[in-house]
């Protein structure tokens, strides 16, 4: 049953957004639009009160929409919001925590394929909202059943004003904090036609080095590849890289929050083996501390972080940063996403690629030089269209029964884990941005990796809803 709207006396159906991974995400027109987002403006109101938030946005036209009615929804509550327009989420979240701004939506799909729609919410600081955050931001958007604002309720209107200087004034830190290179490299840069074309090349450019640009226009549609970046995606880039004989080539999603590089022979890196990189190139300045992964991370990051001296913990998927600011940790990472907290507490993959192209540069190695010494482990995930969910219980039960004395132990943080005494291990896990359910698999060993995947997706499939 329809609820009405108490100012324009019009039935509203009832929200049914989830808050997945930091935010709403899903269909445009059927599981995230104006309504959605409107109820995500009124939740933050409810729990912040009124102040001056930050609006970005990426390159599908649905996120401008959407942008303007989380503008006008946050002015209708009283709130003054700052418009940046269209770029990158990294560059949201450093203006947010440079401009002491209230908090800030980031209007975005982020990888998700284009018919996708989505809305981030930073806090103060530019970091995403905890956990317990969103469970009580997504109570309120359910408790909104679609309101803007009752009319009693109605006070002074806040403003909307455009700032046009957020680029410029991340661009101007970035190149204040890195001197130009005496080494100049040949770069790629694949921004899948989303945010970072202003952004990624010109402060590598700047730094000294020869940029050639790719997927670097802005479009809604996506038509140099889909957005995430992957070696499924990233074929063609790859064959470029050797093609004009790039020294490593930088590829990015939609927002920019990613980075997957690609070296000098046109090998796609694994993600484990730069984020490897990256935890070794910081513990350089700041030696040994709380180094936070997903659940999903590769043993061999785990391991490295060991040999550091650092203190390892795993965290859900999505909420890595929580952990590394309530631990005060060195280093957070994900698949394909970083956080070095000398810089923010924000996955940038805008940032991570200047730090390893300073590094790579002051110490002259190629790409595949400095992870050479990355311990090898052979990672393997498939999604699987078994709706949002899939009956963890009967994942446990199945994998016991498949792999009895095999088991080392179980992991339930996110979705069900299981670490194997071969060295290997299985996690199965439902997506927190489509309606997939993920599989992921590691082993030492190539041959175990692909027999161990396929035994994955036989028992989600029989679990799947």
């Amino acid at each position: 049953m329809s609820q009405v709207d108490q100012v324009t006396g019009l039935a509203v159906p009832r929200i049914k957004v989830k808050f997945g991974t930091a935010g709403i995400r899903g269909v445009y027109g059927q599981e995230v639009s104006i309504k959605e987002t409107i109820a995500v403006c009124f939740a933050v109101h409810q729990l912040l009160g009124e102040g001056k938030f930050g609006l970005g946005y990426d390159s599908r036209k649905t996120s401008v929409i959407l942008a303007n009615v989380a503008s006008s929804a946050m002015n209708w509550y009283g709130s003054d919001v700052e418009s940046y327009g269209m770029i990158p989420t990294p560059v949201l979240a450093f203006n947010i925590k440079n401009s002491k701004l209230h908090a800030g939506f980031s209007v975005t799909a982020s990888h998700n394929p284009p018919e996708y729609a989505g809305v981030k919410v930073f806090g103060t600081d530019g970091i995403e909202f905890s956990l317990e955050a969103e469970q009580k931001l997504e109570q309120l958007v359910l408790k909104s059943g679609g309101y803007i604002k009752e009319e009693e309720d109605l006070g002074v209107f806040g403003n909307t004003f455009e700032n046009e200087e957020a680029v410029s004034s991340y661009r101007d830190a970035l190149l204040k904090k890195y001197e130009p290179s005496k080494k100049g490299f040949k770069i790629l840069v694949d921004c899948a036609n989303g945010t970072a074309g202003g952004v990624t090349p010109r402060v590598l450019s700047e730094l000294g080095h020869h940029v050639v640009t790719v997927n670097g226009h802005p479009s809604e549609k996506f038509p140099g590849r889909l957005p995430e970046p992957m070696f499924e995606t990233l074929g063609e880039v790859a064959s470029l890289t050797r093609a004009i004989g790039a020294d490593f080539t930088i590829a990015h999603d939609g927002d920019a929050d990613r980075l997957v590089m690609i070296d000098e022979l046109g090998k796609v890196v694994p993600d484990y083996a730069l984020s490897t990189l990256v935890l070794r190139i910081i513990a350089q300045k700041v030696k040994k501390g709380n180094v936070i992964i997903s659940v999903n991370s590769s043993s061999a990051l785990e391991k490295t972080a060991q040999d550091l001296g650092c203190k390892v913990q795993r965290s859900r998927l999505g909420k890595t940063f929580e952990e590394l600011y309530k631990r005060r940790g060195i280093f957070a990472s994900e698949p394909s996403k970083m956080v070095d907290p000398r810089w923010g507490y924000w996955e940038d993959g805008i940032y991570t690629s200047v730090l390893v192209t300073q590094y790579l540069a002051e110490n002259n190695l190629t790409l595949s030089q400095a992870i050479s010494t990355t311990p090898i482990y052979h990672n393997l995930q498939r999604n699987l269209q078994l709706g949002s969910t899939v009956d963890y219980d009967c994942v446990k039960t199945k994998i016991k029964r498949k792999f009895g004395k095999e088991i080392e132990t179980f992991e339930e943080l996110d979705g069900v884990k299981v670490y194997l005494k071969n060295g290997g291990w299985l996690m199965i896990r439902s997506s927190g941005t489509e309606k997939k359910v993920r599989v992921y698999v590691e082993s030492p060993k190539e041959s175990d990796a692909v027999f161990l995947l396929q035994d994955g997706v036989d028992i989600a499939s029989s679990c799947g809803s």
